[in-house]
């Protein structure tokens, strides 16, 4: 018998399994009744690579991702094609017929994460703002998990188990389950992506790939790991009566999205996305109501919620990559006050939308990593409900039109992906809710001392901090009195 190894894509043609009838669909009503499953109980959480794509593929991590989140073009491409990509044993047996890759995944698909970090808050001389634990919410500004506001040090501060990988032919999946840390924390479901890509095929001579997926976060397939809950979108906070897009708990959605990709990421591509979305159950609790109709006010849940997104993938220069991209999302909402509220009509339509523009490029060589990446968004939402506590202005009787602009800047350099810094500037603000008004920037070292073991020592340095000032009842602190220094171990395995 003589034995070969080879490389399997099923979503490229490169090779596809035989399987019967039967069994096919069988597994195709078991995948459909694991998506409904998956789809509709989504709770959205943080999220991260994970080594099991790794054992699936055979490939070392940084084939995929230059540092974590951010993505090489073949694991852009591995992404498209819904993760099924790996590799299968071929096997000759001499005077019968060749089978090849009966695609039966024997590869475990399960992986953990585990963060440990300890965080130190500036604090005041004063004494109003202590020292120690963070007191303001500064999550939204870090990275890979949000600052700790109990404890100082956490051997377990965050925490994922992950099933990812290849389902069927063509099928594939990343799923979270997060919460358990070492404040009590319990298990619940986190991210959800369940892709169906099909075969690839040739359109005006280009390759052509499309798909459709299950997400529970807006813009989950987006190669460019921009927006949503992968990219600098997720940190710059919302503005809106409810929780929306750039929330920095992210949109809690469900919802589809169907993407294609024309040309690919190296020589020339265009990759777009369509995406209906439903608020969940939880997005209509009081709790993501503001201020003046907080209690039981509630969403009402029959709207839906659309998003777009076009991205252009210029031809690779030398080892340089860029994309320019656009996004739009756009929602309305009914809105129902409680009874005691004091607003005149408690039934109202909030209508908002998002709009923004992205930018990347990446220097991936041999040696030398070097990234940059942008985002400017405007937000508007029209019936704002609730009060600006830094002004003193209450809109919780009347509401108003809101405006919010956010910017966001990244940019990072590695040495044999291994030996890293990075700097983050994140700077958004409000004519009318001056809660919102931040700019802070984060100066970050990280060490890789082995694939998935990342050490990082990250500083936050706050220029105005109005949520913090807000929530002390002062608008005379300094907003250095929130800044943070944070050390932070992570491990996957």
């Amino acid at each position: 018998m003589e034995r070969k190894v080879c490389l399997q894509r099923s979503t490229s043609g490169i090779s596809s399994s035989r399987l019967g009838g039967a069994a096919w669909r069988l597994r195709a009503v078991v995948c459909l009744v694991s998506l409904l499953s998956i789809v509709f109980m989504g709770l959205p959480e943080s999220a991260q690579a994970i080594p099991s794509y790794a054992r699936q593929t055979g490939f070392a991590c940084d084939i995929c991702h230059t540092v974590y989140p951010h993505l090489t073009p073949f694991g852009r491409e591995f992404k498209m094609h819904g993760y099924v990509m790996d590799t299968a044993e071929c096997v000759e047996v001499k005077g019968s017929t060749k089978m090849c890759g009966v695609d039966i995944n024997r590869i475990p698909m399960v992986s953990a994460r585990i963060v440990s970090m300890w965080s130190n808050q500036a604090g005041g001389d004063n004494g109003a703002v202590p020292r120690g634990v963070t007191t303001a919410g500064q999550g939204f500004m870090s990275f890979p998990s949000g600052y700790n506001d109990t404890e100082t040090l956490n051997l377990i501060g965050d925490s994922s188990i992950y099933f990812g990988g290849k389902i069927a032919p063509y099928m594939g999946t990343f799923l979270e389950f997060t919460g358990i840390n070492d404040e009590g924390g319990n298990l619940g479901l986190g991210a959800v992506d369940f892709a169906i890509a099909a075969p690839d095929t040739m359109v005006g001579g280009k390759s052509f790939i499309y798909g459709i997926r299950g997400v529970d976060d807006v813009f989950t397939g987006d190669p460019t790991n921009s927006l949503g809950m992968w990219g600098l979108t997720s940190q710059l906070m919302g503005m809106s009566t409810h929780n929306t897009l750039y929330d920095p708990n992210r949109a809690m959605v469900e919802g589809s999205e169907i993407y294609g990709m024309w040309g690919d990421f190296s020589d020339g591509g265009i990759f777009g996305t369509v995406g209906l979305y439903h608020p969940t159950g939880s997005q209509t609790a009081g709790s993501f109501v503001q201020a003046g109709i907080a209690g039981s006010g509630k969403l009402n849940t029959s709207k839906v919620d659309e998003a777009v997104r076009l991205a252009y993938f210029f031809p690779k220069y030398g080892n340089l990559y860029a994309e320019i991209g656009a996004s739009g999302y756009f929602g309305k909402e009914g809105m129902m006050a409680p009874t005691t509220s004091t607003i005149a009509n408690p039934n109202y339509t909030d209508n908002y939308y998002n709009v923004g523009i992205d930018l990347q490029v990446q220097y991936i060589g041999d040696e030398n990593l070097a990234e940059l990446f942008a985002i400017y968004q405007n937000q508007n939402d029209s019936s704002f409900y609730g009060q600006d506590m830094y002004s003193g202005t209450d809109y919780g009787t009347s509401g108003t039109s809101v405006q919010r602009s956010g910017f966001g800047l990244m940019a990072d350099y590695y040495y044999e992906r291994t030996y890293g810094v990075y700097v983050k500037y994140l700077d958004q603000s409000s004519s009318k809710v001056r809660d919102m008004d931040v700019n802070g920037t984060i100066i970050g070292l990280s060490w890789y001392p082995w694939e998935n073991v990342q050490l990082m020592i990250e500083q936050a340095l706050f220029g105005t901090y109005n949520p913090g000032l807000a929530q002390y009842g002062s608008t005379s602190l300094a907003a250095s009195d929130f800044n943070v220094t944070s050390i932070k171990f992570e491990f996957l395995f």
